[in-house]
């Protein structure tokens, strides 16, 4: 999965929670063992058919000379999701009863834990790690769905609105992208042509600027799919694709097509318009065999003589 891969994930949550800043290394990415899904699976059957996260990584953050474990979670949405607040909430509410139930399992093997520890389960000494989930859209359009739990509420009395927990989605949207310099990977680059995949002009531009002379069969993947391009992969070297030249490519085809249909349909109609004009003429009259032999020009002063369209 293209946002599985370690150097996408890192580069999404740098720019989302460090300004593009590399504090996220590649190499501080650990895949989320299985188990732990099949826990978050296991927890009630209310969550049997549930859709869980697209990505979920371990991740050691280094900063300040502190390191922080944390849990990185990714769902990637080509559309709107208008319940996206409560989905993502539901994700790492179950990560975090997860999380409980690993450390009591671990304390009845221990048998560690007296009185109301013991009922809990959870000692006061124990802690959770903290879940980030991260929404990122592929959609060219603006995100207009809610970005919290408040959003998704009717009118709520702020007396009673106070008492309830607030839950905010964290959301990339190429919509609302302005620098594109803060990326790091060629993630940027997908988000970029999705932004401005409803302008030709400026897709031409960046396309023939040589600035998109080396990149990956994915990304290239990535971009026709959701950014609507047909950019081919065929001549692709190493896994790479010179998009400037496949463009070029594309646009030659596009021309001989449209040159081809062109004749095609040229064709067609002024064998429908000669067809209206000889309805027009007694057969074997002079102006029937003038209509039938006459050159381009001629037939043209022909049909604008009798009316032909």
């Amino acid at each position: 999965m293209y946002l599985g891969q370690n150097e996408i994930f890192a580069d999404a949550f740098n720019y989302y929670l460090f300004d593009g800043k590399p504090l996220i290394k590649p190499s501080d990415l650990a895949e989320k063992d299985i188990t732990e899904l099949s826990a978050i699976y296991k927890t009630g059957k209310i969550f049997a058919n549930q859709k869980f996260r697209d990505v979920l990584k371990l991740c050691n953050i280094k900063r300040y000379g502190q390191t922080t474990l944390v849990l990185l979670g990714i769902e990637g949405q080509a559309d709107v999701h208008y319940a996206m607040p409560v989905r993502d909430y539901l994700y790492d509410a179950l990560n975090y009863t997860a999380q409980v139930d690993d450390i009591k399992r671990n304390h009845e093997k221990a048998k560690d834990l007296n009185g109301a520890e013991k009922i809990s389960g959870f000692s006061k000494e124990d802690h959770l790690l903290p879940v980030i989930t991260l929404c990122i859209s592929f959609d060219n359009n603006a995100w207009d769905g809610p970005r919290s739990l408040y959003d998704m509420f009717g009118d709520i009395p702020e007396e009673l609105l106070k008492y309830v927990n607030n839950y905010k989605l964290n959301l990339i949207t190429p919509n609302e992208i302005s620098d594109f310099g803060r990326f790091n990977s060629e993630l940027g680059t997908v988000l970029k042509f999705i932004q401005i995949s409803d302008n030709k002009t400026a897709t031409r531009d960046i396309l023939n600027s040589g600035e998109y002379e080396n990149i990956s069969t994915n990304t290239v993947n990535m971009i026709n799919e959701y950014a609507g391009a047909k950019i081919s992969t065929g001549n692709a070297i190493g896994g790479h694709v010179n998009m400037g030249n496949a463009w070029k490519e594309l646009m030659d085809d596009i021309r001989i097509e449209g040159r081809n249909e062109g004749r095609i349909e040229g064709q067609s109609k002024g064998e429908d318009m000669l067809a209206k004009l000889l309805k027009k003429l007694d057969p074997g009259s002079t102006e029937f065999n003038k209509a039938l032999n006459a050159t381009s020009d001629e037939r043209q002063e022909m049909y604008l003589k009798y009316g032909i369209e």
